[in-house]
């Protein structure tokens, strides 16, 4: 009887597993339809390119580029502030920041910011191969976005450079469904997401998140929602969070 006690329980726990996992692997998607079949196919595709079999080397590059940034400025630290408060070079603390903020002329250089990704999203280009998108309207259409609302930037399905004309507050109706090769590069303004849905990347890869701030999110109650640029998909309730990840890779 212990036996066959053990083996319902283990049954149980299965069906208990498969409840949990396979909800989580579409991931508030109401209708799995063949955009997004074809999105999770391409997904699982990039995650074996993206597969690396050597962690340990990852991440003695990152610490090792984290080190020398920190030795460097705890060494020189008085010397250098003292210089930037002449106009000499700046104190940036992280290699990331040193990377493209000592650059007076970054504005200019923008996407040298691809350049300098760390640890394992090292490699990730976002919207590097693509132009410049300027977002010049923080109102949010979920059903037809307008031209310089920024989702009508992250559906395209081109690498997009998305930057902004100004500081907004960007309060969003629905979660903002990211597309493929997009940088959301907020440096130079003061852009909030906040008041409203997060962002998802979803089946996505090779994206950027940038100098935003991203605060007070909030469930939204899904439907329709424009998920890709041709595509107009049927969402569950989202879960509040700033920025859910499912199936994305760098």
């Amino acid at each position: 009887m212990a036996g066959v006690g053990n083996k319902s329980f283990s049954l149980i726990l299965y069906f208990l597993c498969l409840g949990v996992i396979i909800p989580s692997l579409e991931a508030h998607i109401a209708e799995y339809d063949d955009y997004w079949r074809e999105r999770e196919l391409q997904a699982k595709e990039n995650l074996e390119k993206a597969y690396n079999p050597n962690p340990e080397e990852v991440t003695q590059h990152f610490n090792d580029h984290v080190a020398r940034t920190l030795m460097g400025f705890r060494t020189n630290s008085t010397r250098r502030m003292l210089k930037k408060q002449k106009g000499g070079p700046c104190g940036a603390t992280n290699p990331i920041d040193q990377c493209w903020r000592c650059d007076r002329n970054w504005e200019r250089n923008r996407k040298k910011l691809a350049d300098c990704a760390l640890g394992f999203g090292r490699g990730t280009t976002g919207g590097k191969d693509g132009p410049i998108y300027v977002v010049t309207d923080p109102t949010d259409d979920v059903l037809n976005p307008s031209s310089g609302t920024l989702r009508h930037a992250v559906i395209q399905n081109r690498p997009l450079w998305i930057t902004f004309a100004r500081g907004m507050i960007i309060r969003l109706k629905e979660e903002l469904l990211m597309t493929s090769n997009k940088t959301i590069d907020g440096r130079g303004a003061n852009v909030h997401i906040a008041y409203g849905a997060g962002i998802t990347i979803q089946f996505a890869k090779n994206v950027i998140i940038h100098n935003i701030h991203i605060h007070n999110i909030f469930p939204s109650k899904g439907g329709k929602i424009k998920d890709g640029e041709n595509h107009l998909g049927l969402r569950t309730r989202s879960d509040g969070d700033g920025i859910s990840l499912f199936g994305a890779t760098n």
